[in-house]
């Protein structure tokens, strides 16, 4: 039987093997028109590795875009999450800018033709830490008749952040909101911190330690007092060549009563503003203070406040060109030069009389001695209308040439 069954599978082999043969080309070659080779684009996640402790990466992108390629049922059925763009950041170890190659691995049978971007600039920053004392930001006032009587007291006082350094530069405080509406007595509770920019928006990349502060609040009846420094609020500018010299104020202090949290928030008393446009002499004004609504002044004061504004004309100096340099004591009957024949002048004074004063009011001159009758050197005098001073004459000295 064996041996049958040998001769049937040996008789006519070669023709067996060749039909065998055709048979897996015929299979791949259907398979193949079923399942043809493509290429597809597909978003990926871009990952990092080996980044250091104490670094930190600036807007890095979160994804980038690849090719691939092969047979279509794979590569319709691949995720994204199926392959994954790395950077490697193990040569890394110092803050700066570095340009990196993006790596791909793709699955079995799938190949990757293109990578966009295949490389990126990285800014890689050094991650930092810095003490900062915590603030705290009230909300609503306390029930009618109490007041807050000291500061609320906030445990520990100072905490420390942690995040990137380009990100710490954008801190502006660690605050603490604290919720005071209503309350009628003393109060310990717990309050969790926030970091804040100069806009008041809440940055969350920023580790606080710790977080969860301790804050104690203490309340009196009645309403806090303070004292106060008086400042007016000037407006405008006095007419050119004029400048404030002094302002008196009437009454210099003033105490004033309300709620705590306002008071707290107060280093002086500003007055309603009081224009000093153009004015040439003093001004004496009676305003009132501007104060915030729930706070008042105490008692008999006055709640009009005397500011007297005294100005002054400005001192200036000017220096006038050219002004003629004439010979004083000379005889007719000689002829001479005077090099050179004009000077500049410096002169000093109120605003108004120096710019007013004409090239023709200033006189300069030089005395001649009759006695030597060869080249002279000699000073240049001048003379001034009133209230006007002499600062400089350039040159101060002339040289008189005799003519032969």
């Amino acid at each position: 039987m064996q041996e049958i069954m040998k001769n049937l599978l040996l008789k006519n082999i070669n023709i067996k093997i060749i039909s065998l043969f055709l048979a897996i080309i015929l299979w791949f070659y259907v398979i193949g028109g079923e399942n043809p080779i493509i290429e597809r684009f597909i978003d990926i996640p871009l990952n990092i590795s080996n980044l250091s402790a104490g670094l930190s990466l600036r807007e890095i992108p979160t994804n980038i875009s690849i090719g691939i390629k092969g047979p279509k049922n794979l590569v319709n059925n691949l995720s994204s999450g199926e392959i994954v763009g790395i950077i490697d950041f193990s040569e890394i170890k110092e803050p700066g800018i570095y340009k990196l190659k993006i790596e791909v691995k793709p699955p079995n049978r799938i190949e990757i033709i293109r990578v966009i971007p295949a490389e990126i600039s990285v800014m890689v920053e050094q991650i930092l830490t810095k003490t900062v004392e915590v603030e705290y930001d009230l909300i609503g006032i306390p029930e009618k008749g109490y007041s807050l009587a000291d500061e609320p007291k906030i445990t520990p006082e100072r905490v420390n952040i942690t995040g990137p350094s380009s990100i710490l530069e954008k801190v502006k405080q660690v605050v603490l909101v604290i919720d005071i509406s209503g309350i009628n007595k003393d109060l310990t509770k717990q309050g969790i911190l926030k970091a804040i920019d100069m806009s008041g928006k809440e940055i969350r990349e920023i580790k606080i330690e710790p977080d969860v502060v301790e804050v104690s609040i203490f309340l009196t009846e009645g309403y806090p007092t303070k004292l106060l420094l008086v400042k007016p609020r000037i407006t405008g500018k006095p007419a050119p060549g004029y400048f404030i010299s002094q302002i008196l104020i009437t009454p210099e202090e003033l105490e004033i009563m309300g709620n705590f949290h306002q008071l707290n928030r107060l280093e002086w008393l500003e007055t309603i503003p009081i224009d000093v446009n153009g004015i040439t002499k003093t001004l004496s004004v009676k305003v009132p203070s501007l104060l915030e609504e729930g706070l008042n002044i105490i008692g008999e004061q006055n709640s009009l406040i005397e500011v007297t504004i005294q100005v002054q004309e400005s001192i200036i100096s000017r220096t006038i060109k050219g002004i003629p340099v004439n010979l004083k004591n000379v005889s007719p009957f000689l002829s001479c030069q005077i090099n050179p024949s004009a000077v500049d002048i410096t002169i000093e004074g109120r605003y108004m009389l120096i710019n007013e004063i004409k090239e023709e009011e200033i006189k300069a001159w030089v005395e001649f001695n009759d006695e030597i009758l060869e080249q002279q050197t000699l000073p240049v005098k001048v003379q001034l209308p009133e209230e006007i001073n002499l600062i400089e004459i350039n040159p101060s000295e002339v040289v008189i040439l005799f003519n032969k």
